[in-house]
């Protein structure tokens, strides 16, 4: 990441699998929000989201795609 005041935000089924999106992306914890609802994004505009390992299990998944179109993320997958 070349922008260290950029927040990201994480799709990831677990918490491992949001730990290692983490450090792949050299981010630090206060750098990175883990996604594992829709209201996590409430207020957001066009932010960055990586998506990786079982984030489609995510019981809330539906909702959280919805999410994403409406505020325009910009999407990328992780791998």
């Amino acid at each position: 990441m070349k922008d260290r005041t950029e927040v990201v935000y994480i799709l990831a089924g677990t918490t491992r699998e949001y730990t290692t999106a983490r450090q792949k992306l050299d981010l630090i914890p206060r750098q990175a929000h883990w996604v594992t609802r829709a209201s996590n994004l409430d207020g957001l505009h066009r932010p960055k989201v990586y998506r990786y390992g079982s984030w489609k299990e995510l019981e809330r998944i539906d909702q959280i795609e919805a999410k994403l179109k409406e505020i325009k993320a910009v999407v990328e997958d992780l791998g």
